[in-house]
């Protein structure tokens, strides 16, 4: 476990001179890397001995505590981590790093508030004329970084422009703050003054996401379907030569059902970047629209073989073999998808998955549960909710799985099982109680 808000305000381990000679024994290591060789064996005491030698001989580093502290959060020794952070504000209670801290945990936690009321803090007592310039500017940053994160869980997006004006202030031609600005601006209902700051980031910097592109996606974000591709449309005119807008337009597309059109850009995205991850996922993704599973079941067994950390390919890779007549890969689906909860274990559709595999092995209560977690996080996805019926289906509640399947239907949005869904509403239809 790492910081969650802020940047990592020290490097854990310094580069070595290297000599003309091979050295006859290792080079004794640093006094950080040391300490944290100590810290591993429980010689805690040790190891912040050896840290106050290291913060020594470099001002530059954290305080002794604070990153004894952190090393406790990623030993996942919690009580330990606040024990230690609560020892170094009693000792330094004027020091920004403890409050930085402080907040990261509050931030983790959920606590926006407090996350926000300890940066207030790092910034007041970073004007304190100890700190020279170089320590300063990093307590600005990452105290204004922390708001940024916190003010953005709450959308108060004024006060998020107003962090970030600060950060850009300090570092003007820092691309990913000013493209956190334009979002901000979007977001306060200035779509075309936002507009005009992503032309600024991508004229500084054409490897980012054409400013077209950028607001679609907010649209998106906002369920604005129409506005969405209306800006899609503006990035495949003003961008041809960019398969990042081939793309964006192919999967939306894709997700709306339209696999007439959607294959065109897909096509083009093709020519112009054929072998771009991005570009064989949504390949292997249409074929899985097409309900060509033999053919989704090869490209999504790549890509998962490419990154078997990645759960899309895995999830995918799971629902397509649950598809199979073959008992073997219909196992071998659920143990997938039981695998990507473990290692996406605060996902909803993770659960989602897992639970349409355990309906095609017919476990039927064991689905149950694992829809339930997914539902439970409150929105659920279209081909969640598609699940979630089928398994209501079979325990006979036939009213309450008509209700949900009959939003889901209607909406617009990624829905690979829209046709099935159709033809179980209508079957749902018919087992309804007669109205008197």
């Amino acid at each position: 476990m790492t910081r969650s808000l802020v940047v990592s305000l020290c490097l854990f381990g310094f580069s070595i001179a290297v000599q003309a000679q091979v050295p006859t024994k290792p080079p004794p290591l640093p006094d950080i890397d040391r300490a944290r060789e100590t810290f591993k064996t429980g010689k805690f005491d040790e190891a912040f001995e050896q840290l106050k030698k290291a913060c020594a001989v470099d001002p530059q580093l954290q305080p002794p505590r604070v990153i004894l502290a952190e090393w406790f959060v990623a030993a996942e020794r919690g009580k330990d981590a606040r024990l230690t952070l609560e020892r170094f504000t009693a000792e330094e209670p004027k020091h920004p790093d403890g409050y930085l801290l402080n907040a990261s945990f509050a931030f983790g936690e959920g606590r926006f508030t407090d996350a926000i009321l300890n940066c207030q803090a790092a910034l007041q007592f970073a004007a304190d004329p100890r700190w020279d310039a170089t320590v300063r500017k990093r307590f600005l940053r990452e105290a204004r970084l922390g708001m940024v994160a916190s003010f953005e869980r709450r959308s108060d997006w004024a006060s998020v422009k107003e962090q970030l004006a600060g950060l850009l202030n300090d570092d003007p031609k820092n691309g990913p703050f000013r493209q956190r600005l334009a979002e901000a601006t979007f977001h306060t209902g200035q779509p075309e003054v936002a507009f005009a700051d992503f032309q600024k980031v991508f004229q500084d910097d054409p490897a980012t996401e054409p400013a077209e592109l950028r607001i679609a996606k907010l649209w998106l974000a906002k369920s604005d379907r129409d506005q969405a591709e209306t800006w899609l449309k503006k990035a495949v005119s003003a961008h041809g030569s960019n398969p990042k807008t081939h793309r964006a337009y192919a999967g939306f597309l894709l997700d709306d059902g339209n696999l007439d059109a959607a294959p065109l850009y897909l096509a083009a995205a093709v020519k112009l970047d054929a072998k771009a991850r991005e570009t064989v996922t949504l390949q292997a993704l249409l074929l899985r629209y097409k309900k060509d599973y033999a053919a989704a079941e090869v490209a999504f067994e790549q890509l998962h073989k490419d990154a078997p950390g990645d759960p899309f390919a895995l999830g995918n890779l799971a629902l397509v073999l649950a598809e199979s007549t073959d008992e073997k890969k219909r196992k071998r689906a659920v143990e997938l998808a039981e695998t990507n909860v473990k290692q996406n274990s605060r996902s909803p559709d993770a659960y989602a998955v897992l639970g349409y595999c355990y309906y095609k092995v017919s476990r039927i209560d064991d689905a149950d549960q694992a829809l339930g977690t997914a539902a439970g996080g409150g929105q659920v996805g279209l081909d969640t909710a598609y699940f979630l019926t089928l398994v209501l289906n079979e325990k006979k509640k036939f009213a309450e799985a008509h209700k949900i399947l009959s939003e889901a239907v209607t909406a617009r949005g990624p829905f690979v099982y829209r046709g099935e869904a159709r033809a179980l509403l209508a079957d749902l239809a018919k087992r309804l109680p007669e109205k008197k």
